[in-house]
């Protein structure tokens, strides 16, 4: 037989488990959007990527993968005389270009995992939306993002590929991997205040998406018996989307943007909807 206190703890606890008001709790966020940007900047000037030579590392690092890979297709795989001609620099640049795009999911991913454990204070005291933490997280990683984008563009000019104005598709595909990579962001930033491993996980769930989307290899590549694949994997179609343009020199395929768009609006919804039913748990949590 319960007690009133067991039914009144019971009671606090339902409620705890259900959605506050969505529309309110979301013009609440967007009003302080400003101060997801401004919290952005600052974990990167405290992380030293706001200094040249953070901002050089940001970059070097995904620079100096993209060139492992490429020995390993190039020399090791490719057995080719001249690893410096014209093709071999082509391939390298669909490398760099696969690599510093997916450093935006992989990065909002591993920030955005630790944003609520590591909130502290905002976490404990504010009344804003908490949900600007992984809102910060994605903003972190896309300041990170922009520098690779200036160093690929000379890879790209010097490697051939064509330029125009089917470049401007890259505008909508990386809002569309922002939006992807947000969803993402709230639904790891939620698992791991419960499952404190998530975040020592990430690094390998990360790279086995690697491996398993055409990032390091053409989407041309993979065997028209596992075509398939392309559409389950939620960042497939997108990175497909992405070397059409950037390296057939066209538009992307309908289909292929109309999935990858899909796929972001289902983790956006189900991140959103896992993080505000959960948010009131979090102060106790951590």
């Amino acid at each position: 037989m319960s007690t009133p206190e067991n039914t009144t703890t019971t009671r606090i606890y339902d409620a705890e488990r259900h959605l506050p008001p969505i529309r309110p709790y979301l013009a609440d966020t967007f009003s302080h959007l400003q101060f997801a940007y401004q919290k952005a900047r600052l974990d990167l000037r405290a992380a030293h990527k706001d200094t040249w030579f953070g901002r050089l590392w940001n970059v070097m690092n995904p620079l100096l993968l993209g060139v492992v890979y490429w020995l390993l297709v190039i020399v090791i795989f490719g057995n080719r005389e001249n690893i410096f001609d014209s093709e071999g620099l082509r391939t390298l640049t669909v490398i760099l270009g696969g690599l510093f795009l997916f450093s935006l999911p992989s990065s909002s991913l591993a920030l955005g995992s630790k944003s609520i454990v590591s909130g502290g204070t905002f976490v404990l005291n504010t009344r804003l939306p908490r949900m600007l933490l992984p809102i910060g997280s994605v903003i972190s990683a896309f300041l990170n993002f922009l520098p690779s984008m200036a160093v690929y563009a000379v890879f790209h000019i010097v490697s051939g590929y064509d330029i125009g104005f089917h470049l401007l598709w890259m505008v909508p595909l990386v809002a569309i991997l922002l939006t992807m990579s947000l969803g993402l962001a709230m639904i790891v930033a939620t698992l791991n205040v419960y499952f404190r491993d998530v975040a020592s996980f990430l690094p390998y769930v990360t790279r086995i998406w690697l491996y398993l989307t055409p990032i390091i290899y053409l989407y041309t590549n993979v065997p028209s018996i596992l075509d398939w694949t392309l559409y389950v994997n939620p960042l497939a179609t997108l990175f497909s989307s992405w070397q059409q343009v950037l390296f057939e020199g066209g538009r992307p395929a309908y289909h292929f943007v109309a999935i990858a768009a899909l796929w972001a609006v289902v983790l956006l919804v189900v991140g959103a909807l896992m993080f505000m039913r959960r948010e009131r748990e979090f102060a106790v949590r951590i």
